[in-house]
């Protein structure tokens, strides 16, 4: 309902069925709900970008291997901040420039699978695509499991140590 004065002391009312509006976005927020609600049975870890470089989707794979600490994928991010917690999670690597440059550049379809090894000492795995209206995907998977910590891989054991001399 609006209303508004009109000259000589006439109000008027407009009564507006927006029924069909509210039904609408009703649905819309529905479909929205039931894409992430997919999204996050994808055990694969997964980020959209838009070619801008704004993230658009993740799932929720994606928040507990990055510890991005946004279960709801709410919060305003980009893939350079992306890329600066993948990097200071894993040892160094030029991979996570090249998925940045990749993404805001869009010149080829694809970037080839990557591997860099996590600070707990997992070694993933990582694949940037073009999908639809000019977006990246970017998936993750862990290709090996190990039970050495990023500390325990830098420290020289004693019988290496040993042996050069």
């Amino acid at each position: 309902v609006t209303g508004r004065p009109h000259p000589d002391g006439a109000f008027a009312v407009l009564f507006e069925d927006v029924s069909a509006e509210v039904t609408l976005t009703r649905r819309f927020r529905s479909d929205i709900e039931t894409s992430q609600a997919v999204i996050d049975t994808i055990q694969e870890p997964i980020a959209v970008f838009t070619n801008s470089g704004t993230l658009v989707m993740s799932n929720r794979a994606y928040s507990e291997l990055w510890a991005t600490g946004d279960p709801d994928h709410l919060s305003q991010r980009d893939v350079r901040s992306e890329a600066q917690n993948w990097q200071n999670r894993c040892t160094p690597t030029l991979m996570w420039s090249e998925i940045v440059r990749f993404t805001l550049s869009s010149q080829q379809k694809e970037l080839p699978r990557q591997h860099a090894i996590l600070e707990d000492g997992r070694q993933i795995s990582c694949e940037a695509k073009l999908i639809a209206n000019s977006m990246t995907l970017v998936s993750f998977s862990i290709v090996r499991k190990s039970t050495n910590s990023l500390a325990d891989l830098s420290v020289v054991d004693a019988k290496v140590r040993n042996s050069k001399s």
